[in-house]
């Protein structure tokens, strides 16, 4: 009997046996034999910026613009407003950026009363499955230019006591990237408590996270990430939205953000120690797989934006960031919302 396994709302056909998970984050076991999933989704991302003081002489807005993965492809980009900025990509990541200078008197460019950007991006998304990670292959530490994914961050110290003692605790001294990958997951989620109302909790502060073991996706992956620079295993911090409901449109509440590993010969490796947290019924899973319902914009941590900001480097970019007159306006300042339209089903 062929049975339905649901994750993230979406139905999976599974010989044998009833699993049932309701609106979870990730897709299908790797071990099920089924074919990977496919999703075409419309996601529309909309940022508006209401409060600008009347001094204001020039409001710059840069937006994040979803790209292509191993497992994702971008197949259209389209500016529904404002006319004009530029698509442009930065150096260090390669991350593509939407920007915009608007210039006063801006009465003439509000929408609805506020000064902001609307792009649609249609994607084609597959499930991920690394083979060698559900193995625990033996692959050597990649080649090649991994620097940005070697060295720490701002928020992401790789030599600090605290890391290095863990990393010592853990014994990753000399292992293969995948097993020092998955020593350090598993330690994540025995450790750690998800508690993303933690005060000082979604940073990604690693010294934070260190003391109080506790934290959202921001914070395990951090933690995850320090772990692997210590030990000269490059990773990287990866940011998206994911469709968590059966419904075939609706609205995105929330960002979601996960890491990845490399190793050579299987290239980039995706875990994901929080959800596995929360949903211990996907432990297995999350480790070197990934949902065809989670979709990319962005990655790395301290990224310089094209034309670069006035202000530091972002700790993150995944949500709209503007300045005003060249001063950055405060967290959350500039409101979003992101859609989803499913494709095709």
């Amino acid at each position: 009997m062929l049975h339905a396994l649901r994750v993230f709302g979406y139905a999976i056909r599974v010989p044998g046996y009833v699993l049932s998970f309701g609106l979870l984050s990730s897709v299908a076991l790797a071990d099920t034999g089924i074919s990977p999933l496919k999703r075409d989704v419309e996601l529309t991302y909309t940022a508006a910026l209401k409060h600008i003081p009347e001094s204001a002489r020039v409001v710059d807005l840069w937006l994040p613009v979803a790209q292509d993965t191993d497992a994702q492809v971008v197949s259209k980009v389209t500016v529904v407003y404002p006319e004009g900025g530029a698509i442009a990509v930065e150096p260090q990541y390669g991350n593509k950026i939407w920007h915009k200078r608007f210039a006063a008197p801006f009465a003439a460019q509000l929408r609805d009363g506020a000064l902001g950007a609307q792009i649609v991006f249609v994607i084609h998304r597959d499930e991920l499955v690394v083979k060698e990670a559900k193995s625990l292959a033996d692959n050597p530490k990649g080649k090649g230019d991994l620097a940005p994914y070697l060295r720490e961050n701002r928020l992401i110290p790789i030599a600090i006591d605290p890391v290095a003692n863990t990393a010592r605790d853990l014994k990753l001294s000399g292992q293969p990237p995948i097993r020092a990958a998955r020593m350090t997951y598993d330690w994540l989620i025995k450790e750690f408590t998800y508690n993303w109302k933690a005060p000082g909790a979604g940073i990604g502060d690693v010294r934070w996270a260190c003391d109080s073991k506790t934290g959202d996706c921001s914070d395990y992956h951090s933690m995850f990430i320090a772990l692997m620079r210590n030990q000269g295993i490059a990773a990287d911090h990866e940011f998206g939205f994911p469709i968590r409901t059966t419904a075939l449109e609706g609205r995105i509440p929330s960002y979601h953000c996960w890491a990845r590993f490399y190793a050579e010969g299987a290239g980039w490796i995706p875990l994901d120690a929080s959800e596995a947290d929360k949903h211990p019924e996907l432990y297995e899973y999350n480790f070197g797989s990934q949902s065809a319902n989670l979709f990319k914009f962005t990655h790395g941590r301290d990224v310089n934006l094209v034309p670069q900001q006035a202000g530091p480097a972002l700790n993150k970019f995944i949500e709209p960031y503007a300045e005003i007159d060249g001063v950055p306006v405060e967290d959350h300042g500039v409101e979003l919302v992101v859609t989803f339209k499913v494709l095709g089903e």
